[in-house]
């Protein structure tokens, strides 16, 4: 393009000729729409806008596209359903470029506590979704130019692709309050270009410009080239397949990439305010497009490699793995340092006869039992008995003598061999390979854990872990649940969350002579819970691969881990499952208690697509209760939490905010607040179950 045509263009973008298409009449936008006015009173600046008026609004809300067929670039927010919480609106990218900051920040009482999995429920699918969202932007196209927009589904998802109707409600609500001209479509994914074919459309369909290379953040970077079509990489995703070492090549872009990654290259281009570009500007990470990527970089598939995203190219090139540490060593934060083990601790105490007065026993419990375990023994002494489930801890030292006598047949290097799981875990931890590339990485790993879970228990072990879980419950058939407890997780500078496994357990499976189900703790498992089984899973869990990666990343020296086990109650036929902060995750300035809860024993975090939790803020004066805001309904029941069991569970959590101890200094510019789980189980007993640190 030469300059005075884009010296033309740009003219023509602030002052656009009369389109050769008017825009149909419609009904003038209610002038009380307060939406926007009232989030820029809550924030103190503009958050978004409810139309289009004119070039001053449209360049005041968007930002220079960065793309060689868009000058500027926006998003948008429309209902999908009649009771979408949000009237339809054009954010101000320049405060906010995601629109999950957006909702979370503009409007705290609808959206606080919101997940990012629970964004896209209500924006990607059809089943759950609340609102359209997308770009709309200034499209060149030859020697002029057009107004178009965007509607996103999800691209992994084939049932997510929008339909016409889906697409006509989005423009329908836009041109009623984009008044620059008439609004074009265009499809962002090859299953949406595909899904077009034959509509017979009140709007203009343009497909995005065939180019053959485009950068959203130049950089370079060092990595395991990993070539995927879309569907390998979702279940690439799915099972922890890649991590930071690794430059991730796509055929098609996804909606996202949460995982931290070396670079980033897609098939299909991007936009310059889609998430994934957002994030990998955010993050620092090269972000490029290249027109079929998984055949230009064929020949380096798998290979490391040092990568670079240019301003109007890319090249590629061999990497060693000397180099390729020294830059990974660069982009990782500051690392993470964990207690060595403590091995002298064999006892099995209570979760009321740990000893946790001070400060230093309590950094001694977390050396030499587990975080979790630990923090809960120092909460139940504190509380309430009424709030507490029975239980007690199993120390690092059986962990340590598992993988220390337990053997399998394996290549260290010099040919097959036995060797302990202890010898295995330091050889590989010496070994560049294991290192730095995540494909042999996770192979090796999966294979440990599958030795690890044949492997046998210790019998002098099994009879004492036996003799405490009568002590502690009273007989053999209670089903109780061994719960990971290692000294990496539930930290102030290392959360851990979901790293580990939990698995539930069966004195009375374990004592008898057979194999055979069903369990004797409960008939409805169709399978024996054995304690062996149970051990050898919550052992085998410090080598999953996302624990492995999430550790690594932080810099958390994965021999100097270990795993204890806290042991208590499982409740069964529970009535509802909770997750409850001492404080709003989401906003420093507002202090309103976050309670998630699901009916039942649905998980309330990691849930299925679809479902999702009752979402409630609580006021709170001098610990009570004094206004309960419900935020969103469950999708499974319209009421998961009563008034009354949420202003108990309120006053219960003010309490531990105000008397359990924090050991550790707040970094400068954070608030420590306290992100607890809970349960009703089937007798109506409210009982807490974890608590951990949170930094806001």
């Amino acid at each position: 393009m030469s300059p005075s045509l884009l010296l033309v263009l740009l003219g023509v973008a602030c002052d656009p000729e009369p389109a050769d298409t008017a825009p149909p009449v419609v009904d003038p936008i209610p002038e009380d729409e307060p939406a926007c006015a009232d989030a820029e009173a809550r924030l103190g600046y503009r958050a978004c806008v409810p139309r289009i008026p004119d070039d001053e609004t449209f360049n005041g809300v968007t930002v220079p596209a960065g793309s060689v067929d868009q000058l500027r670039v926006g998003k948008y927010l429309v209902p999908a359903h009649d009771d979408a919480r949000v009237p339809p609106v054009f954010l101000d990218v320049n405060a906010f470029t995601l629109h999950y900051d957006f909702l979370v920040a503009a409007f705290p009482d609808d959206f606080s506590g919101l997940t990012t999995g629970e964004y896209q429920e209500l924006v990607l699918h059809p089943d759950t979704r609340e609102f359209y969202a997308g770009t709309y932007s200034l499209y060149l196209e030859g020697d002029g130019f057009y107004y178009g927009f965007t509607v996103w589904d999800d691209p992994t998802d084939p049932t997510s692709t929008v339909t016409l109707a889906e697409v006509t409600a989005a423009w329908q609500s836009l041109r009623e309050r984009f008044d620059l001209g008439p609004l074009a479509w265009v499809p962002n994914s090859s299953a949406q270009q595909e899904a077009a074919l034959g509509w017979d459309a009140p709007f203009d369909i343009h497909n995005p410009a065939q180019i053959d290379y485009e950068a959203y953040n130049p950089g370079e970077a060092y990595g395991y080239l990993r070539l995927y079509t879309l569907e390998e990489f979702s279940a690439a995703t799915e099972a922890s397949a890649f991590g930071y070492q690794d430059i991730v090549v796509i055929d098609e872009a996804p909606e996202d990439l949460e995982r931290v990654v070396s670079g980033i290259v897609t098939g299909t281009r991007q936009g310059g305010l889609s998430h994934l570009s957002v994030r990998s500007a955010a993050r620092g990470t090269p972000n490029c497009y290249i027109r079929a990527p998984l055949d230009a970089l064929s020949a380096w598939q798998d290979q490391l490699v040092n990568f670079e995203c240019g301003a109007s190219t890319f090249e590629v090139s061999a990497a060693t793995p000397g180099d390729a540490e020294a830059w990974w060593s660069e982009i990782r934060p500051d690392p993470v340092s964990i207690c060595a083990p403590d091995l002298s601790e064999r006892a099995m105490p209570g979760l009321l006869e740990l000893p946790t007065d001070s400060a230093a026993q309590r950094d001694a419990n977390v050396c030499g039992y587990g975080a979790k375990g630990s923090n809960l023994a120092t909460l139940y002494q504190r509380i309430d008995p009424v709030y507490q489930l029975d239980g007690f801890l199993i120390p690092f030292a059986y962990y340590d003598d598992f993988v220390g006598t337990g053997t399998w047949s394996v290549d260290l290097g010099e040919g097959e061999g036995t060797y302990t799981f202890a010898e295995t875990i330091a050889a590989w931890h010496a070994d560049s390979t294991f290192l730095t590339d995540a494909a042999v990485r996770r192979d090796r790993l999966l294979a440990l854990r599958t030795a690890m879970g044949e492997a046998p228990v210790d019998p002098a072990l099994l009879s004492q872990l036996a003799d405490q879980i009568v002590a502690t419950f009273g007989n053999d058939t209670t089903m109780v649940r061994f719960r990971s407890s290692s000294n990496a997780e539930d930290g102030l500078d290392f959360s851990g969350a979901g790293l580990y496994n939990s698995d539930s357990a069966c004195l009375a499976d374990e004592l008898d002579a057979d194999q055979v189900g069903p369990s004797r703790c409960d008939p409805d498992k169709e399978d024996e819970e054995t304690l062996t089984d149970s051990l050898q899973e919550v052992w085998a869990s410090t080598w999953n691969l996302a624990a492995w990666e999430e550790r690594d990343w932080y810099g958390i020296e994965h021999e100097r881990v270990a795993m204890g086990v806290l042991c208590d109650t499982r409740s069964a036929d529970e009535l509802a499952n909770i997750v409850a902060f001492a404080g709003n995750p989401t906003s420093d300035a507002d202090d309103r208690y976050l309670v998630n809860a699901q009916l039942g024993e649905l998980e309330v975090v990691s849930a299925e697509s679809g479902v999702y939790p009752e979402k409630t803020l609580l006021t709170l004066d001098d610990g009570v209760v004094s206004l309960v805001s419900r935020v969103s309904a469950s999708s499974e029941a319209e009421i998961v939490l009563t008034d009354a069991e949420l202003g108990e569970l309120g006053a219960v959590l003010w309490d531990i905010a105000q008397l359990y101890p924090n050991d550790d200094v707040v970094p400068e510019g954070h608030t420590l607040i306290w992100d607890t789980e809970w349960k009703i189980r089937s007798d109506g007993q409210l009982v807490i179950k974890q608590i951990r640190p949170f930094l806001r």
